[in-house]
């Protein structure tokens, strides 16, 4: 059974309450009542840890949350319910009856922005004959006097006598006008529309649980200089009880295992987001970094199974090539994000994986070798690369290096370049721009 809660105003409850008279299996609903928005962060807040979704009466307070606890707003879906074109021209076509003087060019209507593609009404008028909007996009709802904004754009349009309907989603708009011979026609949603709505935070709660349950590894390298046993002892100790101090202070559940030089983490989908700032920035990298004196790679592995996702993670940790301690991950797509710093971070996937694969399947050269060059340009900012280079950062032998690099030349993916020798003996050396 999946808990959902709806958040809502006093004069939304008239609309929402008719959600509650929706019936669809494996669904429990449960609608609060706010104040006002600070009221509604509080509520928000208490309710997260317990229920699986979350729905906003409108644009207002979903935007609001979004904005200002974001951070707790991307770990549960959440939805708001919307006017669909169905609601919209039922509207319209009910106005049309009772107003035969009813024009588009003489309506305001406050909810037709871009991101709706203004519910399709471009494509049946003429410029000349549009309503007037109060923006372009939805993200006006997101400003701290929204309420104020919409209420003086209708309110500026009347004292011109450019229209005679206003079209509005903002319950309490009519509230603004009370002084005024100012009538607002209200739309919201229908049953149908937030059953659809409900429909999709299900799918959207599916889909997360679905992502909880892949199998996620975490592979701690520390560095050695040399090979010392009270040094290895040292820091075998040290890393291990950064790992359990980290551990409680994020209230983390990892589970630890001690190898020679390495460790191994297990833990669950959904503290490795947090962890990683949804793959973007590593605690665990910051954290290390304050407590320990050494380098730490550190590897997230993720896969179908345990055992694929060690095998990413350890894959993962090679890529740490920095002086720092650092971290990547690598996905059971073979997508490699990193390093997490929040600034540098890439994902191969977000840029140019399909024609990686497709260089990788014409040269014959490994796709994982393939995105780790092109992540290595990204970190570098520089497309130029000599086998030596090359070679340090992908952890393979000057002569494999050079071997990819021609390679890549033989087709017309990189072009060499002659360095020029000074005071060095021997044949100069070659630099190779890279052109994936």
């Amino acid at each position: 059974m999946y808990k959902i809660c709806v958040f809502s105003t006093n004069l939304s409850f008239r609309w929402v309450k008719n959600c509650e008279n929706i019936k669809i299996d494996n669904i429990n609903l449960q609608i609060f009542i706010y104040e006002d928005l600070r009221h509604l962060e509080k509520l928000f807040l208490d309710n997260i840890k317990t229920y699986d979704g979350v729905i906003f009466s409108g644009q207002i307070p979903y935007l609001h949350i979004q904005k200002h606890l974001s951070e707790y707003f991307t770990s549960i879906p959440c939805a708001f319910f919307d006017i669909t074109e169905r609601d919209f021209y039922y509207k319209i076509a009910e106005l049309q009856y009772k107003h035969p003087d009813f024009s588009f060019k003489h309506c305001m209507i406050d909810f037709l922005y871009k991101e709706n593609n203004y519910l399709s009404l471009e494509e049946l008028l003429l410029p000349e004959d549009f309503p007037h909007l109060l923006s372009e996009s939805i993200e006006v709802f997101g400003l701290p006097n929204a309420y104020d904004v919409v209420y003086n754009a209708h309110a500026k349009l009347w004292k011109e006598q450019k229209i005679r309907f206003s079209l509005t989603r903002l319950t309490n708009l009519y509230t603004y006008f009370e002084d005024e011979t100012i009538q607002p026609i209200l739309v919201t949603p229908t049953v149908d529309s937030m059953e659809i709505t409900i429909l999709e935070v299900m799918k959207e709660i599916e889909v997360a649980n679905l992502l909880n349950s892949q199998a996620v590894a975490g592979y701690l390298e520390f560095s050695m200089s040399q090979n010392d046993p009270a040094e290895i002892e040292y820091r075998q100790i040290a890393l291990y009880k950064s790992i359990l101090d980290f551990n409680r202070k994020l209230g983390t559940s990892l589970i630890t295992y001690r190898s020679a030089i390495h460790y191994e983490l297990i833990t669950n989908y959904s503290d490795f987001l947090m962890i990683t700032n949804n793959q973007e920035k590593c605690s665990l990298v910051e954290f290390l970094r304050d407590e320990l004196s050494f380098k730490v790679k550190i590897g997230w592995g993720i896969g179908k199974t345990l055992q694929e996702a060690r095998f990413q993670a350890e894959k993962a940790a090679a890529y740490c090539t920095g002086s720092l301690t650092e971290s990547y991950i690598l996905t059971k797509e073979n997508h490699l994000i990193g390093p997490l710093d929040g600034n540098s971070s890439i994902s191969v996937k977000e840029f140019q994986n399909d024609k990686l694969i497709t260089i990788a399947n014409e040269t014959n050269i490994s796709l994982l070798h393939l995105q780790k060059i092109y992540g290595l340009i990204y970190k570098l900012k520089k497309d130029t690369l000599t086998a030596e280079e090359l070679s340090i950062h992908l952890s393979i032998s000057v002569r494999t290096a050079s071997r990819i690099l021609k390679r890549l030349e033989e087709f017309n993916y990189a072009s060499s370049l002659l360095n020029k020798v000074t005071k060095a003996k021997g044949r100069p050396s070659k630099s190779y721009k890279l052109e994936l």
